[in-house]
């Protein structure tokens, strides 16, 4: 998919009736506006939202800073592809438990974070990436992970999971397998872990899944994680400071490295390395430093900025638009721009895709919202019970959390058309409260208490009310 010129008739844009099939791959409107967006800055008033507003939010996370909540924070705010809030907040570093008053720089505005399991959207976007493209005969993600791996198919259930299974939470995986950390074959570990319930019967959040998602595009695409998104997500989307381990692949901006955690295990503070110990493991024992093997579930490191440039593409339902703002306008005929995914593969990425196999009813806690509750592909979909996003996103929003304190929302509903990236430096919780309660639903107290400290929900709510009437 090569780089195209986006045209798009004028007559049709300005009667609402969007750009014609050949254009976008779609009938409707190409963007969640009336056109592609390409990220400017600009004033929140210019987009009708109010400064004061937006201004909660900062105020938010400077009261969270000065609670020992958080050390330091970076906020962006994007709305029709105007970035209206970029703000960095507090010092680089998070809290280091062997040296707690660790002296740390200012936290920068491109600092580059540990997203943890932001990753998980970014896998599924090359898994659809790669079925679109082409350049892969024969993969398709109704494919069976055992047609990829053999050893996987231990029983009937395991022989017939999908690769689509597992980017939906559905594939009966369990939320981890046991062992990993110093099995002499740790791939082998994990895809003969046993099934924990029949596949396509609820949701359960899997970091398990994601990784053998990984594991499995690796082996259809001949490459790394990084190779393949750096070719097909990185590159094309202009996100040059984004890449699963940093150290190696970004060295030169090793200042940028924002700080997550002194880890016991490795006996170091954690700077430019994925706090989550198996994946590191996994990294450093499972291949070459330049071709190792890397999980789909954690390993990403990125900027608001570059995530942004993500998150846009999506609410332009996959059209990165590049080159003068002033050259993409509908009066002109045409937008400078690559079509980097259909917008039917984002529209099935973003919206629900496990029926009424999530949680019946509204979570009641942040970490039941991310086990149980419905999902799009990769995506948590929005939900009026407990949600990272807060109480005033539409409900056709989509988020994803990393663990180590950091939250993406996107808002593709047209009055609203919106884009927030939250990344702190608050690091993994504490797995010392995670269990299953009475109703045999896991529970997990200290990621409840991250998406507290890291004030997802009034960042949100404050960004939301900050929207104005449009005259």
């Amino acid at each position: 998919m090569g780089t195209t010129s986006i045209l798009v008739s004028s007559l049709a844009v300005l009667a609402g009736l969007g750009a014609p099939d050949v254009a976008y791959g779609g009938a409707s409107q190409p963007s969640s506006g009336a056109w592609p967006r390409r990220l400017q800055p600009a004033e929140p008033e210019s987009v009708y939202m109010s400064s004061a507003g937006l201004r909660e939010a900062t105020l938010a996370l400077e009261d969270a800073i000065a609670g020992g909540e958080i050390q330091g924070a970076v906020l962006l705010v994007a709305r029709h592809g105007r970035i209206v809030l970029h703000e960095a907040l507090g010092e680089r570093d998070g809290f280091n438990a062997s040296w707690p008053d660790m002296p740390s720089p200012p936290m920068p505005r491109d600092g580059i974070f540990d997203l943890e399991s932001m990753t998980k959207p970014f896998t599924v976007f090359l898994a659809m990436r790669m079925q679109e493209s082409g350049r892969f005969p024969g993969f398709r993600i109704d494919n069976t992970v055992a047609s990829y791996f053999p050893e996987f198919a231990t029983s009937p259930d395991k022989a017939r999971v999908t690769i689509r299974d597992l980017m939906r939470y559905v594939s009966g995986e369990d939320m981890d397998a046991s062992g990993v950390l110093g099995a002499s074959d740790r791939w082998h570990t994990m895809l003969t872990a046993p099934l924990l319930y029949t596949p396509s019967q609820k949701v359960l959040y899997s970091d398990l899944g994601f990784r053998l998602l990984g594991h499995v595009l690796e082996k259809a695409g001949g490459d790394s994680l990084q190779g393949l998104m750096k070719t097909h997500i990185f590159d094309p989307l202009e996100m040059s400071s984004t890449s699963y381990r940093p150290k190696i692949h970004m060295p030169a901006q090793s200042e940028r490295f924002v700080g997550t955690a002194w880890s016991s295990v490795r006996g170091r503070y954690l700077r430019g390395e994925v706090q989550d110990e198996t994946d590191y493991d996994v990294e450093e024992n499972t291949g070459t430093p330049q071709h190792g093997h890397l999980t789909g579930c954690d390993g990403l490191f990125s900027t608001a900025l570059d995530l942004a440039k993500f998150g846009q593409m999506l609410l332009n339902r996959g059209v990165h638009v590049w080159g003068p703002d002033a050259l993409c306008n509908p009066m002109l005929l045409s937008c400078p721009g690559q079509r980097i995914m259909s917008r039917s593969s984002v529209e099935r990425m973003t919206t629900l895709q496990t029926g009424d196999m999530g949680l019946p009813t509204p979570a009641t806690t942040f970490a039941q919202n991310l086990f149980y509750s419905g999902k799009g592909l990769g995506w948590e979909m929005y939900d009026p019970g407990a949600w990272p996003g807060g109480d005033h996103t539409s409900t056709v929003a989509y988020s994803k959390t990393g663990g180590a304190g950091t939250l993406m929302v996107i808002d593709p509903d047209p009055a609203r058309d919106l884009v927030i990236i939250l990344l702190t430096n608050h690091g993994l919780p504490s797995y010392d409260h995670l269990g299953v309660d009475e109703d045999q639903l896991w529970y997990w107290d200290d990621f409840d208490a991250m998406i507290e400290a890291i004030r997802a929900e009034e960042v949100s709510d404050a960004v939301n009310l900050s929207l104005m009437d449009v005259p």
